[in-house]
């Protein structure tokens, strides 16, 4: 398979102004030649697997079914969310990923899997291209990995974590050696 990320241009060739991915491209470049400063980003990105492919899109007919009661350490290595974790992991190291962690997350059946710092136009990417990835593995596996909000009432809804590292002249501008 091929995946393209590209800049979606209007009919004067400007960054078009609904394409958020140029839009972001566009700043980030302003902020470098204005301020010399890069931005890099890490996401922390939640999920939740639910049982039967299409899940989301026949929810007002079967509703969500978990795959399983456990949270952090609920989990056993043969258990559907932990099989899940580990192919997706395994998908996301071979596309070049560099997963920093991958577990389940505290509510049953939710997931966490997090890559590595990189310039923060090439993480937005990677959220995506991770989305998919999930998604694709799951269904693989006969479930759904969805990205909900707030898909069951009760228990923890999902969430992203941005972390961002602001550089100036190859420095970390958040560091302060005085602390």
């Amino acid at each position: 398979k091929v995946i393209i990320f590209v800049n979606v241009l209007d009919r004067n060739h400007k960054p078009y102004i609904s394409d958020f991915r140029g839009q972001l491209k566009m700043h980030l470049e302003k902020l470098y030649q204005k301020e010399k400063v890069n931005v890099y980003a890490a996401a922390e990105v939640e999920g939740f697997l639910v049982d039967g492919v299409n899940a989301e899109q026949e929810y007002k007919e079967k509703k969500f079914k978990l795959i399983s009661t456990g949270g952090y350490y609920h989990s056993l290595p043969l258990d559907r969310l932990r099989q899940f974790i580990d192919k997706a992991a395994e998908a996301q190291r071979a596309m070049g990923f560099k997963n920093e962690k991958d577990h389940p997350e505290v509510a049953p059946s939710q997931f966490e899997m997090n890559f590595s710092y990189s310039d923060a136009l090439r993480a937005c990417d990677n959220i995506q291209l991770y989305k998919l990835v999930c998604r694709q593995v799951a269904n693989s596996m006969d479930m759904t990995a969805t990205f909900l909000p707030k898909p069951f009432v009760g228990i923890n809804g999902s969430g992203m974590h941005v972390n961002i590292s602001l550089s100036k002249n190859g420095k970390n501008t958040f560091y302060n050696a005085k602390g």
